[in-house]
């Protein structure tokens, strides 16, 4: 495998050509060189119009179905979407059947991890993700745990909360919430706002998520450990991360791509791939989103991937099942939500160095001598999407039909590769 990308931008803070344009030479998963105007005969050549070179892409919050639900998605099948989609290294969900909550589904989940991705095992916060008692934290973070999650549904009780927090603490493993005050949020379809009036829809106020979040932050002070907002969607959790950074609790915060690009004015046509958790926000706090990424408080953007099959999808609004299928088009859904916006290159950090250090992983650095494990994608191109080009098992992916920006031109992960036809 010969590959030889030009005039490709390298965008990694700890590479010694960050910022700068070069041609960077791959031969059998190795970067062999990078320096300008480089040839090789019989090489395979990727070429662009504005094309940007970056390590591959960290998903800190996916889900994979497998076990017990593989009709929706399998392990194989979830690795391909990541691939393509430019991810070497997946955080997975626990919420299967059985749920990932002992050493033994750990452990289970790693050897079955395939060889182009790297997927992680995000153990259970509490068992069956009922939120009432604390599952084997210890037990999973030494057969090799990252983090532990409650997946989507928030935890209720605060005691429970502050023991997850404390208990993790022995670990040093982040716990991961989605904030959502149960009562505020019950039975809500999409945002409350204007929208929801419009379309008779029974909308959740933002003020759900950032009670939850204040709530957490509270008990964080009071209890230590770290603490992980998986995915935040409002102008107001942004503030009060921001507050709790700057106070130096050990605070961290992620949001979904979709929320991003995408507002409730898409809505009215009801897609139930449009019916995601936490729904998506009016154009006020889209803006917030995308600042707070340019501004740091917001760590890292996540796919939010949730595939779906048509049983559970293809319904009546109020009855489809949450989630959007994403992860072969997250890249290119931030690239377009920030065209024109000064915060591109810190989302890009925030798909790849910032979720690898916040999993405490070491990204190969992109230069002469070291293995590739890295992402092209051409930011000033667009495509349109096509189901025929897309490995996840997922019907729900919202983007199907949509011209988007920055397609990806090449993955590499070592002697694994892929170059996209679009």
């Amino acid at each position: 495998m010969l590959l030889l990308v030009k005039d490709a931008k390298v965008v990694q803070p700890k590479s010694p050509h960050h910022g700068k344009r070069y041609d960077v030479l791959i031969r059998n998963g190795r970067i062999e060189a990078i320096s300008k105007d480089l040839s090789a005969d019989g090489s395979q050549v990727i070429s662009g119009q504005d094309l940007w070179i970056m390590p591959g892409l960290t998903d800190t919050y996916a889900f994979f179905r497998e076990p017990g639900y593989e009709f929706k998605e399998t392990l194989l099948t979830g690795a391909a979407a990541a691939f393509k989609g430019g991810f070497t290294r997946v955080v997975v969900q626990p919420a299967t059947k059985p749920t990932i909550q002992t050493k033994g589904e750990v452990q289970a989940l790693l050897s079955r991890s395939p060889k182009e991705v790297e997927l992680l095992p995000a153990g259970a916060l509490t068992e069956d993700l009922q939120g009432k008692h604390i599952a084997e934290m210890l037990d999973m973070h030494m057969a090799g745990a990252v983090a532990f999650s409650n997946a989507e549904t928030s935890i209720e009780n605060s005691r429970t909360m502050l023991l997850a927090l404390q208990y993790a603490r022995h670990t040093g493993a982040p716990v991961m919430v989605i904030p959502a005050d149960a009562y505020l949020s019950q039975g809500t379809l999409v945002h409350e706002g204007p929208m929801s009036t419009r379309l008779g829809l029974k909308g959740m106020p933002a003020l759900a998520e950032e009670l939850a979040v204040a709530r957490d932050l509270e008990l964080l002070a009071y209890a230590g450990g770290r603490l992980h907002f998986s995915k935040i969607s409002t102008t107001g959790s942004v503030e009060r991360i921001r507050i709790a950074k700057q106070a130096g609790l050990q605070v961290s915060c992620g949001v979904a791509a979709h929320q991003l690009l995408l507002t409730d004015e898409v809505l009215p046509a009801f897609n139930t791939a449009h019916k995601v958790w936490p729904p998506l926000r009016d154009e006020g706090h889209r803006e917030s989103l995308l600042n707070g990424i340019a501004d740091g408080t917001i760590d890292i953007i996540c796919s939010d991937h949730q595939p779906e099959d048509t049983e559970h999808k293809f319904l009546e609004f109020d009855q489809a099942a949450f989630g959007m299928a994403t992860l072969e088009t997250t890249l290119s859904m931030v690239v377009t939500a920030f065209r024109g916006h000064p915060g591109l290159e810190q989302a890009i950090f925030a798909l790849t160095h910032k979720p690898a250090d916040w999993l405490g992983r070491e990204d190969e650095v992109i230069e002469a001598g070291s293995t590739a494990r890295l992402v092209v994608c051409d930011i000033a191109a667009s495509y349109v999407v096509d189901s025929l080009h897309l490995s996840s098992k997922g019907v729900n992916n919202a983007m199907l039909g949509q011209q988007l920006n920055g397609p990806i031109r090449l993955v590499v992960h070592g002697d694994k590769a892929y170059l996209p036809h679009v």
